[in-house]
């Protein structure tokens, strides 16, 4: 029978039309066919953007993994943050943050028609590739569930029943090495065949640890390895059965960022406790961590595929179950300082998947196909993060510069930082009985040891689909697509959370009611407390004295107020409880500015939901016209989805969202596609429009993540790809994404760019951009905090992103060819962080990577011999950012772009 994949068989139903990344040894367009409905048809004919890359373009740009595809397809992103598996995907700007685990990705990735639930399944290096299909825009008619972006698929090489293989080492710059091979032939002669996959990468990491107490000498490392092994098996001439195990392990420290910009407060507390503070350049290629960044990593699944061919239509089957065990251990606070303990977190969850489809054998006026898709997947996340030795000095350190008035109001010694003063005034309010005021605990605030000692989540999800496509066929050259999926879920989640943080439990604003000034001759009944004036109203008092600004304004809000006798003038308005809680909840409350100390707020299991369920109709329209056998166009819309969830994060209080809403797409495209000049230049043009409604975005803020549904996001623009050989050894190919427009719809309550209580914002308070962060606001959630409006603001990712190859082959002589390549990626300037944080080192310029290559090769391609580099100029450029982890101030760190690496990899064929 034909040999089938779900690709061949989707065909045009698929939606995938793009150019193909061409083998340099072809020196022409390749012109791929795929089989529609039993109807043969090139990706040129088919209306969708979609982007290839064949095995032998990954070869000649010595593409390693899913991170290294980006070269050749300029509108997929795909980067690590924090540690290898933190993996995020991302197509036309759009994508989802993989901190969260109850959040799924917006990019749907499947290998060998298999979904993977969660992208650290898909890091691993490629093993026998035979294409990469990067299909653009929502794909849930056919794709289902979480692909309201797009959809990365690889397809790998089957067995195959001549005997045969091919091996490939590297060795290259920072300690590189890299073995792979594969072995295929038959079993039995026209029935069974196999194909066995191995792999190993590793070398010894981009950065040096100077630190005197480093765990590790290197970092941001690679140490991975894949296996993989298939059977393909044909019972009958009808019958297809394709089985494939396969096993991953990664053990990586990796991804470890060094300090981009030093507060002065928090580079000198760093000093201060004998931490090493670097240059502020994450460039350098060092760091000094004191702890671990290292990521471990077992991956493992088998799925079998059965195709039988009916008169008149063929049956698939895939069934999949896959395993994911990851175990992360981070020192979060990439320093040498024990500020925080490490961030250990435990993550497994086993999936099982089953689809049938049903699809006609084409040719018809009406082709059709139709299925069912069961998805069932069991999560349990544990983390644990909390305060390391050097905590409380740490903040004391940073703090006491901004509370030395206070400290020296209260006579307490000079350099008492802020966390010790609370100690003491809470303190003597304890020892003094005063009412509403809660224990300080018996060894103080911010122990080691104190935080999140415990998350336990175990999160269940459950889901079925059913879905039909129709290609109406009005004549030759005219089709109308039209198809649709409907889709239910439902998630079933239990929690277990003990955070002991004592301070971070702390209202400063109760506070700010109840503490009182414990100064015995302003107490008349002293020693009881609860007579001595209230510690808010009092240093207020003193304060307006010396400034009459201040008089001003606070004599306003008191006669404002409408409490009787709330006038500076009254002597004993100190003492009145009334006008103490009136000021608790003003911006005249200064106990406020403490809230910058507390880091893992209470919250409680319960505030957990314990179930959801989320239905879905999502439907596609494509009408495609042929206007000449090399010229054809199409227009399209189509829906996406992707469910809502649960937030498992200790950081669901901070905003109240302990539960997100369903993210639904919607897009409109035109493309045009053909080729010129006897076939040597092909070309595909589209524009789209694509909306989402309720995106669902996760923004670190520098005490943790802020997840929400953010009202709407609004991206247009201009994709396109073209493949040129002027002559039988030269070919260029040209490839990019222009967003015309990428701004959140509506999106009310943005988090503001990362700021301290105590020192101020890090924008500038006129610029109408972070006009809403400027005052406290209360969400939908009841939560009272600083929250942005960026409704209608540009999202800042790269306007332009495009690359470039030219590839020209030299017969030498009829046994041998040498082989030249240069590639160029280039990306325009984007924002590092969702904030959108205003400052320059929250921001990438504008940088053009370039790669290259020699190679020698066997005519008949039976080994070959290539000389790399890429990054050949050692661009300095950053993959992401973030706000400091567990600082007082406004530092922020990096990730570094990989640096010049170079290397010589020998194949084999036989």
């Amino acid at each position: 029978m034909t040999r089938l994949t779900k690709a061949a068989v989707l065909g045009a139903t698929a939606l995938a039309a793009g150019l193909v990344a061409t083998p340099a040894m072809a020196q022409q367009p390749d012109v791929i066919t795929v089989t529609a409905q039993k109807r043969e048809q090139t990706l040129q004919e088919t209306p969708v953007s979609v982007a290839v890359v064949t095995d032998a373009a990954i070869q000649q740009s010595s593409i390693r993994d899913a991170a290294d595809l980006q070269t050749l397809v300029p509108s997929l992103r795909v980067a690590e943050f924090a540690a290898s598996t933190n993996t995020e995907f991302n197509l036309r700007g759009i994508g989802t943050s993989s901190f969260n685990p109850g959040l799924e990705p917006s990019v749907g990735v499947f290998v060998d028609g298999v979904y993977r639930p969660r992208s650290g399944s898909a890091i691993n290096d490629l093993l026998s590739i035979e294409r990469v299909e990067v299909i653009r825009g929502p794909q849930s008619t056919l794709f289902g569930r979480n692909t309201p972006a797009g959809v990365v698929s690889f397809i790998t090489k089957e067995p195959e029943f001549e005997f045969g293989g091919d091996a490939e080492v590297t060795a290259g710059s920072f300690g590189q090495f890299v073995a792979k091979a594969t072995v295929t032939g038959p079993i039995i002669e026209d029935v069974l065949a196999f194909r066995l996959d191995a792999t190993t990468h590793t070398n010894d990491g981009y950065l040096d640890n100077v630190a005197p107490n480093a765990q590790r000498e290197q970092l941001n490392d690679r140490n991975r390895q894949s296996y993989r092994g298939q059977l393909m098996w044909y019972p009958s001439d009808n019958t297809e059965v394709r089985v494939i195990a396969d096993l991953g392990v990664i053990d990586e420290n990796c991804c470890a960022a060094p300090f981009a910009f030093y507060d002065p407060i928090d580079q000198g507390a760093i000093i201060a406790l004998g931490g090493t503070a670097l240059p502020a350049d994450p460039h350098d290629g060092q760091i000094a961590v004191d702890g671990n960044v290292n990521t471990q990593l077992d991956t493992a699944g088998i799925s079998a595929q059965i195709d039988h061919e009916f008169d008149g239509f063929t049956f698939t089957s895939i069934t999949a179950y896959r395993t994911y065990d990851e175990s992360q251990n981070i020192d979060a606070d990439f320093s040498d300082i024990d500020l925080l303990g490490a961030r250990n977190i435990d993550n497994e969850y086993n999936s099982f998947t089953q689809e049938f489809r049903f699809t006609s054998n084409g040719g018809e006026f009406i082709d059709w196909m139709f299925g069912g898709f069961y998805y069932k997947n069991e999560l349990e996340f544990n983390q644990r993060l909390v305060y390391g030795d050097d905590t409380k000095a740490f903040f004391d350190l940073a703090s006491a510069d901004q509370v030395a008035d206070l400290v020296a109001a209260f006579g307490l010694p000079a350099g008492t930082g802020g966390v010790t003063l609370t100690e003491t005034l809470i303190g003597l309010n304890n020892q003094l009985g005063v009412n509403g005021v809660p224990l300080v605990p018996a060894g103080g605030y911010l122990q080691p040891g104190m935080g999140v000692e415990r998350e336990n989540y175990q999160y269940d999800t459950e889901s079925w689909s059913a879905f039909g496509q129709f290609d109406i066929n009005f004549t030759d050259r005219l089709t109308l697509t039209i198809g649709g999926r409907y889709t239910e879920e439902d998630k079933e989640m239990q929690t277990q959370i003990n955070i002991n943080d004592p301070l971070s439990a702390l209202s400063f604003t109760s506070l700010g009611a109840n503490l009182r000034l414990p100064e015995a001759s302003l107490c008349p009944s002293f020693p009881d407390g609860n007579s001595c004036p209230f510690l808010l109203t009092t240093v207020l008092a003193q304060q307006a004295a010396a400034d009459p600004t201040l008089a001003a304004q606070l004599e306003g809000a008191l006669q404002a107020s409408g409490i009787p006798g709330a006038t500076l003038a009254n002597p004993f308005v100190v003492y009145d409880p009334t006008v103490a809680a009136f000021l608790a909840n003003t911006p005249f409350n200064i106990l406020t500015a403490f809230s910058a100390f507390q880091n893992f707020g209470p919250v409680d299991a319960s505030q957990y939901p314990t179930s959801r369920s989320d239905d879905n109709f999502s439907y596609n329209a494509i009408l495609s016209y042929d206007v000449t056998d090399t010229f054809n166009i199409y227009a399209s819309y189509s829906t996406g989805f992707k469910p809502g969830g649960f937030n498992l994060s200790y950081e669901a209080a901070e905003t109240g969202i302990f539960e997100f809403e369903e993210e639904d797409a919607s897009s409109w495209e035109i493309g045009a596609k053909g080729s010129l000049l006897d076939g040597s230049l092909v070309y595909a043009v589209s524009y789209f429009n694509q909306e989402i409604e309720g995106f669902q975005s996760e923004a670190f803020v520098g005490t943790g993540f802020a997840l929400a549904n953010a009202g709407s996001i609004e991206v247009s623009g201009i994709e396109f790809d073209f493949s040129y050989a002027p002559t039988d050894r030269l070919f260029f190919t040209l490839g990019g994404t222009y967003l015309i427009d990428d701004k959140f719809g509506e999106y009310l309550y943005a988090p503001c760019p990362d700021s301290s209580p105590l020192f101020g914002p890090v924008w500038d308070p006129t610029d109408p951009t972070f006009a809403a962060c400027n005052a406290p606001r209360t969400n939908d959630q009841g939560q009272t905090g600083t929250f942005n409006d960026l409704s209608g603001v540009d999202r800042g990712n790269p306007e332009l992103v495009a690359s470039f190859t030219g590839t020209y082959t030299h017969p030498i002589n009829d046994r041998l060819d040498l082989i030249l390549r240069g590639e160029a990626q280039h990306t325009s300037e984007f924002n590092l962080v969702a904030s959108l944080d205003p400052r320059p080192v929250a921001n990438q310029d504008a940088f053009t990577l370039y790669n290259a290559s020699v190679t020698l090769s066997a005519a008949d391609e039976s080994w070959a011999v290539q000389f790399w580099g890429r990054n050949i100029t050692e661009e300095e450029y950053v993959k992401g950012g973030f706000p400091s982890v567990g600082y007082l101030g406004a530092s922020f760190n990096n990730y570094p772009g990989d640096p010049r690496t170079y290397g010589v990899t020998l194949r084999a064929r036989f």
